[in-house]
Order: structure tokens, then sequence, then C-alpha cells
């Protein structure tokens, strides 16, 4: 493979490339597999991916196209591969935008490194103990613990170099019974995790799908009718997401988000603050533009505060200061539900079959593998029912949980409350 300095010689004498960005990241993996609970495989992976965005200007227009350099790549055909790019950028332009201006280059690779194998062998000992006195089990899990060291410049004169450690484990806890076999699918992707965080994640699993093979359908079950419906995990990420895509400069440029700044989002105050970096969160200093990241309060007590996004959409929209595209939102300063409403039943959507949300109509919903319902102390668990509602109405009388938790995954991972309660979602 060649060097990012001989890459970025060969682009910086390809006439047409009016701009480029080089991104070079170096990935350690160390990569445990097991069956139930026995090491079944375990592999070391080093890899390295060189790409480059290349820009070529015509008229009032910029068009791009990605390169991948490869191991196979001499400067030959890293040439050859240029002036590919260079044909597909022309046949896709956009009105002109600039690259990220230079700032200030960070360099902050992390002095002590980590031992990937004892990383990955603690969490997986983490999730195991999550087995201890559950009737469940785990079928099959795997775990990655990454290292990863990042390169990015532009012609601007941006460039940095950062690194970052991540861990994700994915396990199928599953229960054999008289009348059926049941699973459920778990997986969560981190920094560097705690591990008593793992255990209690993964324990819920396992609780969950020995209610899964109990559960019957709602017909069965007379749900009380001021039942509060609370959602967690995966369709949470979504609403928050979906809040905080509102007001990015992509929907407003395109006119497709229903608030503007100071428009109330909702009745019920919290604040939704966009980040680079959290602990226990897999993040990034920068995004993928080189753009260095300062956290933004895009919602300030329930309030539209600021817009956010990338480089291309900030510059159409004549934003004096870019934010750039943040890896990670977190929920703050938000009320927790009454003591009188924790003693409402509550129905806890746990699992979604697959969790649905559309930005323009604002409808939430779908199908759910498992729902519990709480009354009191008495838990039924239901399945095989959907629930719809609309989220830009429902959001106005949203109550929240004390307990939080981390939800990755996407372009946004989250930070919030564990639980969301609402009254205006609908059982069918």
């Amino acid at each position: 493979m060649i060097s990012i300095s001989e890459l970025k010689e060969l682009l910086e004498n390809t006439p047409e490339i009016s701009a480029y960005e080089i991104r070079d990241t170096v990935n350690e993996s160390y990569q445990l597999f097991y069956v139930m609970n026995a090491l079944e495989t375990n592999r070391s992976v080093n890899t390295e991916e060189l790409t480059a965005e290349i820009y070529c200007d015509f008229e009032e227009y910029r068009g791009s196209s990605s390169v991948v350099i490869t191991s196979a790549d001499d400067a030959g055909s890293a040439a050859d591969k240029l002036k590919a790019a260079v044909k597909k950028a022309k046949q896709a332009p956009n009105p002109y935008y600039p690259l990220a201006e230079k700032t200030e280059n960070l360099h902050r690779v992390s002095e002590e490194k980590k031992d990937l194998a004892e990383l990955a062998r603690e969490t997986a000992d983490a999730v195991f103990a999550a087995e201890e006195n559950q009737e469940a089990q785990l079928n099959a899990t795997e775990v990655f613990a990454d290292h990863d060291v990042i390169h990015f410049l532009n012609s601007n004169g941006i460039d940095h170099t950062w690194d970052r450690y991540t861990v994700f484990c994915e396990t199928i806890p599953s229960y054999d019974g008289e009348k059926e076999d049941v699973e459920l699918y778990f997986s969560r992707s981190s920094g560097i995790p705690k591990d008593a965080e793992y255990t209690e994640a993964v324990k819920a699993a396992l609780a969950n799908v020995r209610y899964r093979y109990d559960a019957v359908k709602p017909e069965q079950v007379q749900i009380p009718d001021n039942c509060l419906i609370a959602v967690q995990s995966d369709m949470l990420g979504y609403i928050m997401r979906n809040f905080a895509q509102e007001l990015s400069y992509n929907r407003q440029f395109y006119q497709m988000s229903h608030y503007k700044l100071g428009d109330t989002i909702s009745e019920v105050p919290f604040d939704l603050i966009l980040k680079g970096e959290e602990e226990g969160i897999a993040g990034s200093p920068a995004d993928e533009n080189g753009i260095v990241l300062k956290q933004t309060k895009v919602i300030d007590q329930g309030k539209a505060a600021s817009y956010w996004g990338d480089q291309r959409f900030g510059y159409y929209l004549k934003e004096k200061e870019i934010t750039g595209s943040y890896p990670i939102a977190v929920l703050e300063n938000y009320p927790v539900i009454s003591e009188e409403d924790k003693k409402r039943p509550v129905l806890y959507l746990t699992n979604f079959s697959a969790p649905q949300l559309d930005s323009s109509s604002g409808y939430v919903g779908g199908e759910i593998r498992l729902g519990l319902l709480v009354e009191g102390e008495k838990v039924t668990p239901l399945t095989g029912f959907s629930v719809s509602g609309n989220i830009y109405e429902a959001i106005n009388s949203v109550r929240f949980s004390m307990e939080t938790e981390n939800i990755s995954g996407g372009r946004l991972s989250f930070r919030g409350p564990k639980y969301m309660y609402f009254d205006q979602l609908k059982i069918h």
C-alpha cells in the first residue's frame, strides 16, 4: 500500500482535482467467539484502510468521489483510481461548497496502550457473569475489542491524529422450554466498558427471553385504560435522534424540518446536547470533514436552540460557525416521572421486531416481540401486538426515568434516561 505522503503527492499532481480529504485508519482488533459459554475461536486482526475524497470544480459546481486504496495498489494503480474518480465526480455535481478550514490540529494518541486481549476477556467474563442463577442461557456470543488510530488531513491544512478504543458484544439469549425454544438478540457497542453495566444489561436480556417464553397475546389480558407506555433501547434512541436531526442543517436546507429556532419542541422541558466524546461511548473529537467538535445544545428546556451539521450544508445555510457532524447526543436536565405516575400500570416495550419512525409524518411504532405489563408487583409478559402514535404530539407529555442508559448505533449514539413514558401511544 502506498503511504499517506505518496497519496497526497498524487492528489496534488492530478490537475483536475481541486481539493481533497484523506483518512487513514489503522485498526487492531482482538476477537472472541463462543458457543454457549465455551470459547470456540479467538483471533487477532490488524488492518489499514486508506481512503481519499476528491473534489472537482467546474463553473459554480463541485463534484466529489471516493477512492479506496488497498494493499495491492502501487503509485500507478492509485493514479488510475484517481483518474476514474475524477470522471465520477463530474457526473454528480452539487452547488459549490468549500472544505473545512484549519482551526487547530489535533494530535492525541493514548500514551499507554491497552491490552486488547485482556479487554475482550474482561468483557466476556462480565457478559457470562449474567448467566448465574438464570433459567435462560447465552446461545452464541461474540466480543470484539478494537483500537483505531485515525489520521485525517485535507488540502486546507487540517492534519489530525487521534485514537479510540471500542468494545462490541453481541449475543443470543435463549430459553429452551417444553413447548418451544425462544430467543432474543442483544448487542452493545461502547468505549471502555464498565463490567457491572454489561453484566446487568445481559442479565436483563436473559430475564426478558424467559418472559418471552411465557408471553401471551394482549387479547388474553385486560390492559387498563390508564396504562402508560414506556419505550427503551432502540426505539428511544430513534426518537431522540429524530429530534436532533430536526435541527440539522440538512433538514433545514431542504425544508424538511418541523421546527425553527425558538420553536417549542416539547411542553416538557429537557436539554439535548450534541458532543464528540462522552465517557463510555465510542465517539470522535473531529467529524468526517475534520471539523473539531465542540458540544452544542440543540434543544434548551424543550425549545429549539441551535442548528448543527456538516460543512456542506452549513455553508449553504451561510452559518457563521459550522458545528460539524456529531456522533453523540446526550439528554440532560429532564424531569423524572412522578411518584403518582409510578403507581399507574406501565407497559414496557422491551423488544421491537422492527422499530419504525417516519420523520415527515411523525409516525412512531412497530410490532412488539415482548412487552411487560407491570401492575404493582404483578408482571405479565405480552407478545404479538403493535403500537403506534405521532411522536410530535406524544413528546408534549413525555416523562423520563431516573435510570440512565447508553444506546449506541447508527449515526448518532445516545445517552439519557432508560425509559420514556407516553400517554398517547396506542396498542393494536
